[in-house]
């Protein structure tokens, strides 16, 4: 597997699939039903990387439409930083680890969310049994984002069960991420006036 550094990475990205004028161009290679990764391998679309990478990127679009919603400035900036996370993670799962000059998902991204979630318990504790989304439209926003969070993560696991992912970083930080965006909710709703999710009936 070749090894990069995210700059130059990211400079690879923004020259591919230029036109002569600076705009981006399809290149409609993809149209036979496969599709490039970044350590050039040419893979059907439903390559377990590519589900994998194509979850991953429906997981930040999620945070993305939940974080326009954020209710104080410092729940913006976790999602935010989460999402570079998810950047990392996919450039990785496409191909590519960087070679330490950037940041990547390591033991200490996965520290860091074990972090944000012991402060997130403390602001607002769980309630005990299963929740209803839906209590206020950023919660809902972060329950769905959740969820899609947990489906990335079969996704990876079985990646890594079949060695095709050798970082175990990722999965141990799609495990914690999806508890994070849990506790965000719920502090969401506490700060909204909820003293208590709806909860599914029994």
């Amino acid at each position: 597997m070749a090894i990069l550094s995210f700059a130059r990475l990211k400079q690879m990205l923004q020259l591919a699939r230029r036109k002569p004028g600076g705009e981006f161009a399809p290149t409609w290679r993809g149209d036979t039903g496969f599709t490039d990764l970044l350590d050039r391998q040419h893979v059907p679309k439903y390559d377990l990387r590519v589900e994998a990478l194509g979850t991953l990127d429906e997981v930040s679009s999620a945070i993305g439409v939940a974080r326009v919603k954020a209710s104080t400035p410092a729940a913006h900036d976790l999602l935010l930083e989460i999402q570079y996370d998810l950047c990392y993670m996919m450039s990785e799962v496409a191909g590519y680890q960087t070679n330490g000059t950037g940041k990547q998902v390591d033991a200490r991204r996965t520290a860091w969310l074990e972090a944000q979630l012991e402060s997130l318990q403390n602001e607002a504790p769980w309630a005990k049994g299963f929740v209803a989304p839906g209590d206020t439209p950023f919660s809902a926003d972060l329950h769905m984002a959740r969820a899609i969070s947990r489906r990335a993560e079969r996704q990876i696991a079985k990646l890594t069960h079949v060695n095709e992912l050798k970082n175990p970083h990722i999965l141990a930080y799609l495990n914690r991420m999806a508890y994070v965006l849990f506790a965000l909710a719920r502090a969401e709703e506490a700060r909204a006036g909820v003293n208590a999710p709806t909860m599914v009936k029994k």
